[in-house]
């Protein structure tokens, strides 16, 4: 049931200060985890804060001076992984909330009263939800770009995935923006429309996640073979501390919108790992920290810190194998660097899955058997383990490495193929790398030193992969720093939210960054194409599908992006392709890709463009669609 909570009245915060809540009402509804689907629209949350700054503070600090005997601490740094410079070893710094405001956003609300009333209004002229839409945009939007209003969000979202359905899970914190997703989750609908039969009653829903497992920083993806979410991995508390890694294995059921645990967890515990969808839609799971390193205080003993160097893959209907053949402290633990951390890896053209260590080695794993772990030639500059790195599209990454560095890795031949791009503006640590519809790469937030307020980067910039060429494009309001994400949604905006747990800020907010793509020259949206239905929502490599379009106008572009699943500046699903198509009249018969290591099985988002019209006629500029989401295989 929908209960009202109140007017006006101070919310504690679990610090000294509270949030003074004026003028606010805000409703929740929660399902049950296991309440059938049937018995409960999904409907969960509305929230208006008039307020973009308020203080609150989190859990405790760190413990008091050991007493007890205390592991063997890590090596204290290692030059190899920075390209030179002495950085940690082992990035095991407290993650301990500590006391940091939290920033909710602002939007473009500023009168009493349900956040649901507002955008029912908004959408009774015909409009979808558009709180999180720009106002007021200038001409310099046809080449920049443009934020929306920065709006808030119930959970901080460290981890998002697109949904088949179009929708955004997201999660990593509680209602407050503390780490720990044991207790919440949110979905969220970029395209509500509270007019519609059976809408939600919110563009929000804020759940109850009851399964016992902490999913702040484990790994996730949509499995191909049922549109489910796989959540592997995340944190556990030993004695009272946090970070240590859990088996666990949970599953988000989107027609529902439930949580549930599996019975059979993973052979390795994994705490900031990778997951990679193979050519045959099983999923490989690489990397992330065993067991936290930890003096111990005379309460509490002290543990030894330990990685799991060995990757395991899961097959659907199977379970979960282990892949011993591959072990490697080397490409999954911190024999040569912080390689533990997120790898970042992807499925090659191969069929094999390739790792770049943050020191610059590749390696190829082949998951037959017990799996084989290959080192390849060549090598990168250094990079922390907090920079971007992106397949913008099959078998080509774009990788940000330190010193606003950017190199190109072509892994479509037997040996990798590096080669130097032009720089970014700045040195991004904890931006985000994101492949926009038209196959180019938007870069955003992040700052010069690792999560530091004050020199935090505001701008953000396009790198067109015809010209190796960066585009500095709009500001947003907001920093993004540690535990921010960005996410491509259907429309062709972007995503962007988080950051900021354990501080310096926690922010429960997000923005979106309209593209140049979708803008006229004077800053008004572009005429986009249309489409109006699709031959069907399955296609099969080599097939071909029937795209039927609002109007007769020339489509000089087909585009397929893999749906989104990002954290911890890395989306290791991301990479897009153009596809051959033919048009008579409002049909098109479009083929789709004719390989499983290219493309592999799962979702996608469908794109056509046409010409815009009023760009100059040299311009070639190219409007996208709203994108029907797809399964391939």
């Amino acid at each position: 049931m929908l209960r009202k909570v109140g007017t006006r009245r101070s919310l504690k915060t679990g610090c000294s200060s509270s949030i003074a809540i004026s003028d606010v009402q805000f409703m929740t509804y929660v399902k049950p985890h296991d309440s059938p689907a049937s018995a409960f629209p999904r409907r969960a949350l509305s929230i208006l804060f008039l307020f973009a700054l308020t203080a609150c503070g989190g859990g405790g600090g760190g413990g008091t001076p050991a007493s007890v005997p205390a592991p063997p601490p890590p090596p204290a740094t290692d030059s190899g992984s920075n390209g030179g410079t002495p950085m940690p070893s082992n990035p095991d710094v407290s993650e301990d909330d500590t006391d940091a405001p939290v920033d909710l956003g602002v939007g473009p609300v500023t009168t009493a009263g349900l956040l649901t009333d507002v955008l029912t209004e908004l959408a009774a002229s015909g409009e979808l939800m558009t709180i999180y839409k720009p106002r007021d945009v200038t001409p310099q939007a046809y080449t920049a770009g443009v934020f929306g209003p920065a709006f808030s969000w119930p959970v901080m979202p460290i981890h998002m995935v697109l949904l088949p359905d179009g929708r955004v899970l997201a999660y990593g914190t509680d209602d407050k923006g503390v780490q720990g997703a044991q207790f919440h989750y949110a979905v969220w609908d970029p395209n509500w429309n509270p007019t519609l039969l059976g809408a939600d009653s919110s563009p929000f829903q804020l759940l109850s996640h009851s399964t016992g497992t902490d999913l702040f920083c484990s790994t996730q993806l949509v499995l191909p073979s049922s549109g489910e979410v796989l959540l592997a991995g995340g944190d556990r508390t030993v004695n009272g501390k946090r970070n240590y890694a859990t088996a666990d294995v949970n599953f988000f059921n989107p027609s529902n919108n439930s949580v549930r645990r599996d019975s059979a967890s993973m052979a390795y515990r994994r705490w900031y790992g990778t997951a990679v969808t193979t050519d045959k839609g099983e999923v490989v799971v690489l990397g992330g920290r065993d067991n936290l390193y930890f003096a111990g205080n005379k309460n509490t003993p002290g543990t030894a810190v330990s990685y799991s160097t060995t990757p395991e893959i899961y097959v659907p209907g199977t379970g979960w194998r282990a892949l011993p053949g591959a072990e490697s402290g080397e490409a999954f633990g911190v024999t040569n660097g912080n390689n533990w951390w997120y790898p970042k890896s992807w499925l090659a053209p191969d069929g094999r899955i390739l790792t770049i260590t943050h020191e610059g080695n590749f390696y190829t794993l082949d998951t037959a058997g017990d799996g084989t772990l290959t080192k390849l030639e060549g090598k990168l500059p250094g990079a922390n383990w907090n920079l971007p790195a992106v397949m913008y599209a099959p078998g080509k990454i774009l990788s940000l490495r330190n010193n606003a560095v950017a190199s190109l890795v072509d892994i479509n031949g037997a040996q990798p193929v590096v080669t130097r791009t032009e720089p970014l503006s700045a040195w991004r640590k904890w931006g985000f790398g994101t492949v926009l519809a038209d196959g180019t790469v938007w870069v955003n937030g992040g700052s010069v030193g690792a999560n530091v307020n004050a020199d935090a980067v505001y701008t953000s910039e396009l790198w067109d992969p015809a010209t190796g060429k960066w585009t500095l494009t709009a500001s947003a309001q907001k920093p993004r720093l540690y535990h921010n994400s960005s996410l491509l949604l259907p429309s062709g905006a972007v995503l962007t939210g988080g950051g900021g747990s354990p501080g310096p800020v926690r922010h429960l907010n997000g923005e979106v960054y309209f593209p140049p793509y979708l803008f006229n020259p004077d800053g008004s949206l572009a005429a986009r194409p249309v489409i109006t239905g699709l031959s069907s929502q399955v296609v099969n490599w080599s097939g071909s599908l029937q795209v039927s379009l609002g109007s007769a106008t020339a489509i000089e572009r087909v585009m397929l992006v893999r749906t989104g699943s990002s954290t911890h500046s890395f989306a290791s699903e991301q990479r897009a392709r153009a596809l051959e198509f033919k048009q008579d009249g409002q049909t098109l018969t479009v083929t789709a890709p004719d390989s499983a290591t290219e493309m592999p099985p799962g979702y996608y988002m469908l794109f056509v463009f046409q010409r815009n019209a009023q760009a100059p006629a040299d311009a070639k500029r190219l409007v996208p669609s709203q994108a029907r989401i797809i399964k391939l295989g």
